[in-house]
């Protein structure tokens, strides 16, 4: 499988900005997770094997049966690790919390965009064959399960599928 390039920049640039939004840096961050990955990478087989039998507690605990006893110091790794996950899990999301930009705000959009254009093609449809304009956005409003008024913003916006259009065009 080859990726496009358009796509490998949109995914490094998304990737930049969102780890830059929490004031951090991805190369930074991969240089970090190859040490992380260099000084566990003995622990990744025992723990995918764990992984693949945590379907629940008893597949997990049947499948911990039939391996061998860890010697005391493994076992006091293994809990100390345990143990500790939440506590770095909590510091570093709070950490990352910290620093995102708060949520865009207001409501959810309900229509997408192809929609309010298909939208604003069918009420000019409607009218050209004699419909009231107010009646044609009634029935869209019923036709797309959303307000009436949210019909009527999104015939007032109609303006920017035109120029859209247009710049397709050229």
């Amino acid at each position: 499988m080859i990726v496009q390039k358009q796509i490998c920049d949109q995914l490094i640039s998304e990737t930049e900005q969102s780890l830059q939004r929490m004031g951090l840096d991805l190369y930074e961050i991969m240089q970090r997770a190859l040490a992380a990955v260099e000084k566990w990478k003995r622990y990744y087989g025992p723990f995918q094997e764990v992984w693949n039998h945590a379907i629940n507690r008893e597949e997990l605990t049947a499948f911990l049966l039939t391996g061998p006893d860890p010697s005391p110091e493994e076992m006091e790794t293994v809990l100390t690790l345990i143990r500790t996950v939440p506590y770095l899990l909590r510091r570093s999301l709070q950490d990352a919390a910290k620093s995102l930009p708060p949520p865009p705000g207001g409501r959810p959009r309900e229509l997408r965009p192809e929609h309010c254009k298909e939208i604003c093609l069918q009420i000019g449809q409607l009218y050209g064959q004699g419909v009231e304009l107010r009646d044609a956005q009634k029935r869209l409003a019923q036709r797309y399960h959303v307000g009436l008024r949210t019909i009527q913003r999104v015939w007032q916006g109609r303006a920017k599928w035109n120029s859209n259009s247009d710049k397709e065009k050229i």
